[in-house]
């Protein structure tokens, strides 16, 4: 049903955007959608939600209200939260939702529509395989200083926007991006990668790093039982950063962008991993950045877990169809299954 319109200011002031996002993975757009329960079971199960436990979202002042959140999934498709005002006076057959994205238009919905909403459940997994550019190690901008400074030796003019676009989709940065007026473009590319490729390492050693706090997220994986793996598209400069905190003898399987003939989004490099550490599919979670993350995740049968420290935006990750979004590596345990 259409709304009032009041819940646009609240999703974009300054406390609630921010929380919205450190807590729960999701970029809010503006406002929220407006449900009206109509029959009983579905106003059984919100009350009952009511006296659960949820993310508390909280307000800095009296002036404003504090709000619990539940993660949902809108029509078994798109991750996003139920949002409850904590305020005396809230209507008892009425829910907010919010999402990175306007729910509205990506469903196409009209007043009377009817809209499924379902609990996220914590995740039940035996396995746990990361990305790691943008995932576990901080490279995205290093990747963007490499094509910045490559560039520049050439006269071209880099996008921060397109290099992460080409990260999201998995597409070479230079064919990508490179006028097809340029004469003997082939070649302008190959010299581009080539410079690139000089670039690299003095690059690699002056920015890239590990996101603070990977070791323990990963010691406390391990030590809670879960076998670990990498699956990436890169080359051994990525896995040598995170092995430099002494993490290599954490994982049961490393599985680089040497070791597959088919790139993500193709699920190769997954399914490879997952029969080197014998565990089904179902059993699994891929923790990633980008879309083709999710996009490999999802081909493979693997619940895609998406985090905000790479190239991927919240509102991309969700349509791609990210089971749950966290800001980083170190909230992954919290949805998982005790």
């Amino acid at each position: 049903m259409t709304g009032t319109g009041q819940a646009a200011g609240f999703t974009e002031l300054k406390y609630a955007k921010q929380q919205f996002l450190g807590k729960l993975g999701i970029d809010t757009w503006p406002g929220t959608l407006n449900i009206a329960l109509d029959d009983e079971t579905s106003q059984s199960r919100w009350r009952s939600l009511h006296s659960s436990v949820g993310i508390d979202i909280c307000a800095p002042d009296a002036n404003n209200c504090d709000v619990r959140s539940y993660p949902v999934h809108i029509n078994a498709e798109l991750t996003g939260a139920i949002v409850l005002p904590q305020v005396d006076d809230y209507p008892a057959h009425k829910v907010e939702v919010i999402a990175p994205v306007s729910l509205r238009r990506h469903f196409s919905l009209a007043d009377g529509d009817r809209v499924n909403l379902s609990l996220a459940q914590p995740v039940r997994a035996t396995a746990i395989l990361f990305d790691l550019d943008g995932t576990l190690v901080d490279t995205v901008d290093t990747f963007y200083q490499l094509a910045r400074q490559t560039g520049a030796e050439f006269g071209l003019d880099v996008s921060r926007a397109r290099m992460y676009e080409t990260l999201n989709l998995g597409i070479p940065y230079w064919d990508h991006v490179l006028p097809a007026t340029v004469q003997d473009r082939p070649a302008m590319v190959k010299k581009l990668n080539d410079r690139a490729m000089q670039l690299w390492p003095e690059l690699l050693k002056d920015g890239a790093k590990a996101f603070p706090g990977v070791g323990a997220t990963l010691s406390g994986l391990k030590n809670a039982g879960y076998t670990l793996g990498i699956v990436t598209g890169s080359g051994d400069w990525s896995s040598d950063l995170l092995y430099a905190l002494g993490a290599a003898d954490l994982f049961d399987a490393v599985i680089t962008g040497q070791d597959v003939q088919r790139r993500k989004p193709d699920p190769e490099g997954i399914n490879k991993c997952l029969q080197h550490i014998a565990v089904a599919p179902e059993n699994a979670i891929y923790v990633g950045d980008s879309v083709i993350d999710v996009q490999a995740s999802r081909a493979a049968g693997v619940l895609p877990i998406a985090v905000l420290t790479g190239a991927g935006k919240s509102a991309d990750l969700c349509q791609a169809g990210a089971y749950r979004i966290v800001h980083s590596h170190a909230q992954v345990r919290e949805l998982l299954a005790v």
